[in-house]
């Protein structure tokens, strides 16, 4: 039999202090330590309703302090913010920094791998114990400082523990070696009493150490106890050595998965505020800016991969011509289910060579749309094809993957005008309602351009515009081929469909570059649905901006839905 706890950190950090350290030293007790476990649980039992039995609780409590517990630890990064705290020193008003340290884990907040789990292997519980943990780990609310927000629950499998306690006979000499504080076992805690039973009486005025009688009263212990006695530790605790295997065979940074150069780099992003899905534009900007400038080279010429321009040839004024072929980067938007962007891919069709990739390691911050930073870590370097498999099944509505069906996560802007005769009447597709240059007109015909170009795919080449029943709100326009096949159909959704959908009107997202050129019709957004005959391969990105995040479209057959 076995004791598991499943700890998730729903801000997707853990911040804590380990004893025998200040805050401001920037270190982070890792793995959070049985004694920290412990008393969560106690803090737990006096919020707990109605309190049970406390000799309950104490039978608990020497089950779990009896044996040090093992640990499944998943990847983790130290990171830190930093602030001035306003302090009044020697009458003045001043500030002094502050440190706040902690590990980032994977996914960030609300992820489903920001997991740990604690496992006390051989450790059986009676059904009433069984019940009570259950009920302690539902009142524990937050693990370390108050800021690490956690769920806990009692799990009954668990997963291949990596952080177990050190055995001389099992010791591995690529593990890193960690030590963390664990209360006494009930015999150890016996022989405390009786050393300190024989010990020197204080001095006369000072007070006399009181050992605590048990395991509940160690872990009741608070700091004022510990100065009121002049401790100069913690009475009934231990220090114990665990080892942490070595990931398996994991590279330091990302890498490429194969020997082809990658066609995309993912970026966590992290901030105070995290931009969201309306400002997908200016931060898609910010994005290419920075990898410009880290891209150089020893003339100054940014990687055109980056620039988007042909360096070898030049405009009126001077700047390179804007690259054909759509092979050069696009900066698209993963967003949460709160419709904040957490992610950015960085795709190239062309692929990354070696001066890209080191660009793409360089950055490691951009500028937000309010002047605040915006931390970014490359977690993903490979393959588009690697991206879709990885994550398919992540819930998550994902800028690249393959699919019939594909919807709009931000709204397209056409770049170019809708046609009109002379007298301002709109001019329709010879056998359909369709205006020539409407939504669902340009859709097809960018669509035609973007497989020809990424995937030179050349099945649209020559088709006909026809219209299709619809089954929903309107009808579709497609594209038929010379089998009367029809290959691919685009249809226009309402303003409300897209809303309930990106979670936004599209009239709040940004439309327009601070930076750079580029051709449209009119600042109007329109929310658009495409579906193939056979499954596409993306990204679908159409329209003004298209390669900043406008005009996005998301797989659907591999998305579940989602209320932002």
């Amino acid at each position: 039999m076995s004791v598991g706890l499943s700890i998730q950190f729903l801000t997707g950090r853990y911040h804590a202090t380990p004893w025998e350290h200040q805050v401001n030293e920037g270190v982070v007790e890792w793995p959070p330590s049985p004694w920290r476990l412990l008393r969560a649980l106690v803090s737990a039992y006096y919020r707990l309703p109605e309190q049970p039995d406390r000799a309950l609780m104490l039978q608990l409590l020497n089950k779990l302090s009896n044996q040090s517990p093992s640990y499944a630890l998943p990847e983790y990064t130290a990171a830190h913010t930093r602030h001035y705290m306003p302090i009044w020193k020697e009458g003045k008003a001043t500030t002094t920094k502050v440190f706040d340290t902690f590990y980032a884990l994977p996914g960030g907040a609300m992820s489903p791998d920001a997991v740990i789990q604690v496992v006390w292997s051989g450790v059986e519980l009676s059904q009433a114990e069984r019940q009570l943990l259950y009920q302690l780990c539902h009142q524990v609310s937050y693990l370390g400082r108050a800021e690490s927000w956690v769920e806990m629950q009692v799990v009954t499998e668990s997963q291949p523990c990596n952080a177990n306690p050190l055995q001389d006979q099992a010791a591995n000499p690529k593990a890193e070696r960690l030590k963390v504080l664990a209360p006494l076992t009930i015999e150890g805690l016996e022989g405390f009493q009786a050393a300190l039973a024989v010990l020197p009486q204080p001095k006369t005025g000072k007070v006399k150490w009181k050992a605590p009688a048990d395991i509940l009263a160690a872990l009741e212990l608070n700091i004022a106890n510990l100065h009121g006695q002049n401790w100069n530790g913690i009475p009934g605790t231990r220090w114990v050595a665990y080892e942490l295997e070595p990931a398996e065979s994991k590279p330091s940074r990302p890498q490429p998965s194969s020997s082809q150069a990658p066609t995309f780099a993912r970026f966590a992003i992290s901030s105070n505020v995290l931009p969201k899905l309306t400002e997908a534009v200016s931060l898609g900007e910010r994005f290419r800016q920075g990898l410009m400038s880290r891209s150089k080279d020893a003339a100054g010429e940014a990687d055109p991969i980056f620039g988007g321009r042909q360096p070898d040839e030049v405009d009126e004024v001077g700047k390179g011509k804007p690259a054909e072929g759509q092979q050069h980067a696009w900066y698209l938007p993963e967003v949460n289910q709160r419709g904040e962007i957490d992610h950015v891919v960085v795709y190239a069709a062309a692929g990354f060579q070696k001066q890209a990739i080191s660009a793409l390691r360089k950055l490691t911050k951009v500028w937000g749309t309010e002047g605040f930073k915006v931390q970014t870590v490359l977690v993903s370097l490979g393959q588009a094809e690697h991206y879709s498999s990885e994550r398919q099944q992540s819930q998550r509505f994902l800028p690249l993957g393959r699919s019939r069906r594909w919807q709009s996560l931000t709204p397209m802007v056409l770049p170019r005008h809708l046609k009109c005769d002379r007298r301002g009447q709109p001019k329709y597709i010879s056998g359909t309602s369709f205006q020539i240059d409407g939504p669902e007109h340009q859709t097809l015909r960018l669509l035609k351009q973007l497989l020809r170009h990424l995937h030179s795919d050349t099945a649209l080449e020559g088709c006909v515009e026809v219209q299709c029943a619809g089954d929903l709100a309107g009808d579709w326009l497609g594209y038929q081929g010379v089998d009367d096949k029809l290959l691919v159909k685009a249809r226009c959704l309402s303003e409300e469909a897209g809303k309930d959908f990106s979670g936004y009107r599209w009239q709040t997202f940004q439309r327009r570059r601070y930076h750079g050129n580029g051709k449209k019709e009119s600042d109007r957004g329109y929310w658009l649905e495409v579906e193939f005959a056979e499954p596409q391969m993306g990204p679908v990105a159409l329209g003004y901006a298209a390669h900043f995040g406008l005009g996005v479209f998301v797989p659907m057959d591999e998305c579940a839905s989602r209320e932002v």
